[in-house]
This record gives C-alpha cells, sequence and structure tokens, in this order.
C-alpha cells in the first residue's frame, strides 16, 4: 500500500480533498500533517486517518511515496523542492508558483529526479469538462467565472480564480502550441481586479477566458461550437446541446458524488495510480500546465509594466 503524506489541512483541503482520501483508505496509507495540533487531532480522529506530525521534520520521517501539498500558494515553491530533492511524488494545489522562473525549475528538477510534479487542475477531470473536450472539429472555445460582488487584489485574482478559466479554455482548445493572446482587465477606482479575459488563436480555433468578480451570480460556463453544433456546461454538472433540431439538457447523475462532479476525485485517483504504476504517466503534463501559467504570468506581467 502507498503511503502518501497530507501536508496543509485548511479550508480546501477539508471541504475537497478530506472526504476523497477518507474514501481511497484501502489504496493508500495517508498521514496527515498541519502546524495547528488541535486542528489536525480533530481531523485525523473525524475521518480516521494517521497523523504525521506538525512539522516538517515530521513528515520526512514517514517512508513517503508522494505528498498532498495544500498549503498556501506563497509556500508551493520551498515545500515542492524540498520534496522533489528527496525524490518524492508531488501533487500540489493550483498555482504551482507565481513566478515562471521558479514554475519552469521545480519541472526541470522533477525530471531529474525521475518523480511526477502535479498541479491540481481539478476542471481537467470533471466529466462534463471531458465531454466537452471531446467535441470533434471544434472552432471556437469560452469559459468564463463569475462572482457575486468579490473585487480582489489583481495579482491574487488572475492566479487564485483567472488560472482555473484559462487552463479550461487551453484543455478544449487541445493545448495550442505558441498560441496568439490578447489580454485585457478593469479595475475600480480602489484598485481591485473587477474583470479580466484573454482571447487567443491558434490555427483552426479562437478561445477565450474569463472572469468577472462583479457579476451578480456565481456562475461558472464552458462552451464549445464546432460544425455539430454548440455545447455548453454550466457549474460542472449541467450540459446543453444546441443543434439544428434543437437542444437537449443533461444534468450530473444525482447518484454521482459532488467530488466525482467536480473533478477531485477522479484527478486524486489518477495521481494515485500514476504514483503506484512504476511507468506511470503525469495526468497533468508539464508542458500543458506550464502553458495555463504562462498565459496567466502575461497578463501579471502586463499589470507590472
Amino acid at each position: 500500500m502507498l503511503t502518501i503524506g497530507v501536508m496543509g489541512l485548511g479550508t480546501i483541503a477539508q471541504k475537497a480533498y478530506l472526504p476523497v482520501y477518507t474514501q481511497m483508505q484501502n489504496q493508500v496509507h495517508w498521514v496527515l500533517s498541519t502546524r495547528n495540533d488541535d486542528k489536525l487531532q480533530q481531523l485525523a480522529t473525524q475521518d480516521g486517518l494517521a497523523i504525521a506530525g506538525t512539522t516538517l521534520e515530521d513528515l520526512d520521517a514517514q517512508p513517503l511515496d508522494a505528498i498532498m501539498i495544500h498549503t498556501p500558494t506563497e509556500t508551493h515553491y520551498q515545500y515542492v523542492k524540498h520534496f522533489l530533492e528527496k525524490g518524492v511524488n508531488v501533487f500540489v494545489d493550483k498555482p504551482l508558483a507565481t513566478d515562471m522562473g521558479q514554475i519552469n525549475e521545480l519541472y526541470d528538477l522533477a525530471d531529474t529526479q525521475h518523480v511526477l510534479l502535479t498541479v491540481g487542475f481539478n476542471r481537467r477531470f470533471a466529466p462534463m469538462i471531458q465531454d466537452l473536450a471531446e467535441v470533434d472539429d471544434k472552432t471556437g472555445v469560452r469559459v468564463d467565472k463569475n462572482r457575486i460582488d468579490a473585487p480582489d487584489d489583481p495579482e491574487h485574482a488572475l492566479w487564485d480564480l483567472f488560472i482555473h478559466p484559462v487552463d479550461t479554455a487551453l484543455m478544449l482548445a487541445g493545448y495550442p502550441e505558441k498560441p496568439n493572446t490578447r489580454y485585457s482587465l478593469h479595475t475600480g477606482d480602489d484598485g481591485k481586479l473587477q474583470q479580466a479575459s484573454v482571447i487567443f488563436t491558434a490555427p483552426g480555433i479562437r478561445g477565450e477566458a474569463g472572469i468577472d468578480l462583479q457579476a451578480g451570480t456565481n456562475l461558472e460556463e464552458a462552451q464549445v461550437a464546432a460544425p455539430s453544433g454548440v455545447q455548453r456546461v454550466q457549474n460542472l454538472d449541467q450540459l446543453v446541446v444546441y443543434g439544428r433540431g434543437g437542444a437537449t439538457q443533461t444534468f450530473a447523475p444525482d447518484w454521482q458524488p459532488m467530488l466525482t462532479t467536480r473533478g477531485f476525485q477522479p484527478m486524486v485517483q489518477a495521481f494515485v495510480q500514476a504514483v503506484a504504476d512504476p511507468e506511470g504517466k503525469n495526468p497533468v503534463s508539464p508542458a500543458t500546465s506550464q502553458l495555463a501559467h504562462a498565459v496567466v504570468a502575461d497578463l501579471v506581467n502586463q499589470i507590472k509594466a
């Protein structure tokens, strides 16, 4: 059985990952770590998972096959590098880092060490997004994320929120090499980001990704257009197919767990399977992850210029 450490037990880890880990205890011996001992004891007892301890040294003492890093973004580079240097497979929440030099360095290190470095782009694994990806002869792609009254620091919003629609749009477009990009953004008088978008083109396809942080509703949409019609997914659980004969609507099955619908369960499963297989392929390929990070980094650099 694999032994996989879990570093960081904040809100996202508790809501999106611990329920998945709990259901996979027949495959993995999970060992938890966070600096807050009270939280560590409570969550380990609640979910029936083992405890590594509260320090990095406690995790290092474990016979780890892999580590799941759910700590704040600003700590990712330090911790990812630490475990890669020890030859441990790494899964880390997006973004990997906010500096392309560090991002490329970490992927190079993983390659040198012959271990996995997987970034948590869960929407790639959402069943309905995968359905969109399989549409043939796509000519257009659009992905939008809308939030109610949530203007934010521009750099934080771009790395924390914008990276998801960017990555999903690039996925649906087949990860075009060196796409031509054009960016736009709008900030309020207080300097906080309200809207941002990127349009990219490549041979035969046009893509767009955007966020609106004052949209009046929380809504996420992904759409592809092709000669066969238009298909649109809303909030990862509703698919509408528009064709010449009209429209059909499909919902995620009632029996399907929400964390499967949102891609977390299949993403973690894919990573675990890759770790278990000596020839396992990275479920989030370095080149595609670097492309998504580079698009966001380009816009951030334009803000700073």
